[in-house]
């Protein structure tokens, strides 16, 4: 979707890259009354809010589900300020159980709520019961923490739990409190949703996950494609642009401070600030020259790791996935409680050597996507892919084509486990990998979450909202953490600051 450019060449504002930072950043720009203008590289608007079609079957690329959506809440509360409190609406996954988590021999569902999560763990783990009043003891004080964060001032001291949680590993705080192997690696089921095992995550990102869905887990009525058109369709009603197939090659900068950008087609566009919604090591150092970023800035860039990547499948199939077994909850199918060590392959630039991997129904959280998918994402690294890095899509060859083949054929086994059925009835298939975040979202080694959340590389550490050149702001995986709300929140604390604002 795209809203129609004028010829105007001076903006308050400009927003490169239309991920859920930066449309976000773009509404609030306009909804403070600035002009903005949104640029985007791709074809199609949104990043991994983008939704494609197979025939009558509909895949969300990039979002499988949200928390922080109900009423108060800090997602809800940021599309009431922009307006949008009525234009989107979500489906509540069912609140007894979201999120499976199996293991072999043991499986548990997690409901809304962390009282009732607590519970449901102390009657499994009745020899943890005083581990797990101390866990979730911090996870209440992240809560308390984390109150109000969106309103963080310019200058205002970090929070201290979230500083002193950052430095330590989820891993570390986890086996402090808990002696069960099994129950430890429970509480960790969830380290998909950003890249890592517990031993190398940070505590903050841990706990924040934990916490983002026990408030209740959500998925938008009509995919992402419908919360994305929703933004576009307001930045448009307030007089922004938002422009598809438009790369920007540089950040222009005069006299230390930002004053535009210049596009592919030498087209140059100013304005006196520019928030960007590319990874923050492509920003400082691909699009800006070099002598106008700080050296410590640029060392930082240079030395900020991706997270792993993802290998995805998108599956259409005939089947009636109700009537199969499936629900609305997402599966976390585990094949062991050794979580770090399955991650040591990966690390090692190698695919995983165990069947791990999350499963979830699009269509059964929105029925209105049309016929019965399934998505199965799980976590793989760069170099099994990199041979193939620079050639497009459909130019990679009958070895890469053949890989994708028999990793399908290995994870349709899994897939198995939970709907019998379903290799004799698969309309449609196509398979993601790292390369493919690379081509639509420029993601450095296809990285699925931004920087890794390690706990050198979260809260304090991470890249911050405001850049390091007067004029420049970041929005986006690369601040204040991965996943679609927290993207968003960033977008509009940068949209607050990049028009004046004290606070947001």
């Amino acid at each position: 979707m795209e809203a129609e450019a004028a010829g105007d060449r001076r903006f308050d504002v400009i927003v490169v890259g239309s991920g859920i930072g930066g449309l976000t950043a773009a509404l609030h720009v306009a909804v403070r009354g600035r002009s903005v203008l949104v640029l985007e590289a791709a074809k199609e608007i949104g990043g991994l809010l983008a939704p494609f079609r197979r025939g009558a079957y509909r895949f969300d690329t990039g979002l499988h589900y949200l928390g922080e959506c109900g009423p108060g809440q800090a997602f809800a509360r940021i599309l009431e300020a922009l307006g949008l409190a009525d234009a989107i609406h979500f489906h509540e996954l069912c609140p007894d159980g979201f999120d499976r988590i199996v293991f072999p021999g043991y499986e548990i569902a997690m409901p809304k709520g962390a009282e009732r999560y607590h519970a449901r763990l102390a009657a499994d783990f009745p020899r943890e019961r005083r581990g797990l009043d101390a866990f979730f003891d911090h996870l209440r004080a992240f809560r308390e923490a984390s109150a109000g964060w969106t309103e963080i001032r310019r200058g205002a001291p970090y929070p201290r739990f979230f500083a002193e949680h950052a430095r330590t590993t989820y891993g570390d705080l986890i086996d402090g409190l808990i002696g069960d192997p099994l129950l430890r690696a429970v509480l960790a089921a969830q380290g998909g949703n950003y890249a890592l095992p517990p031993g190398k995550a940070s505590a903050l990102v841990g706990l924040g996950i934990l916490d983002h869905y026990l408030g209740g887990a959500y998925f938008p009525r009509g995919g992402s494609g419908a919360l994305r058109d929703a933004l576009v369709r307001a930045i448009a009603k307030r007089g922004g642009l938002v422009r598809k197939g438009r790369a920007v090659t540089r950040i222009l900068t005069r006299r230390g401070r930002v004053e535009g950008v210049r596009c592919e087609d030498g087209e140059a566009i100013f304005a006196p600030a520019v928030i960007s919604n590319a990874d923050a090591a492509v920003t400082y150092l691909e699009l800006m020259d070099a002598e106008s970023v700080p050296a410590r800035t640029r060392n930082k860039a240079e030395h900020t790791r991706p997270s792993l990547g993802s290998l995805t499948l998108f599956l259409g199939t005939s089947l009636d996935l109700a009537t199969a077994g499936m629900t609305d909850a997402n599966v976390w199918h585990l094949s062991s409680h050794a979580i770090d060590r399955a991650y040591a392959p990966l690390f090692a630039g190698e695919l995983p050597s165990e069947d791990s991997f999350f499963l979830s129904s699009p269509s059964l959280k929105d029925p209105s996507s049309g016929p019965h998918t399934l998505v199965l994402s799980t976590i793989v690294p760069y170099e099994p892919f990199s041979r193939w890095s620079g050639l497009r899509s459909m130019r990679r060859g009958p070895e890469y084509e053949d890989l994708k083949r028999r990793l399908l054929d290995r994870y349709l086994g899994g897939i198995e486990r939970y709907v019998p059925a379903i290799r004799d009835h698969l309309d449609v298939i196509e398979v993601a990998t790292p390369l493919t975040h690379v081509t639509y979202t420029g993601s450095p080694r296809g990285g699925m979450y931004g920087p890794e959340h390690t706990p050198d590389q979260v809260g304090p550490f991470r890249h911050r909202i405001e850049g390091t050149i007067p004029g420049l702001y970041l929005c986006g995986a690369s601040t204040l953490g991965a996943g679609v709300v927290v993207s968003a929140v960033s977008g509009f604390l940068a949209g607050a600051l990049a028009t004046g604002a004290k606070g947001a």
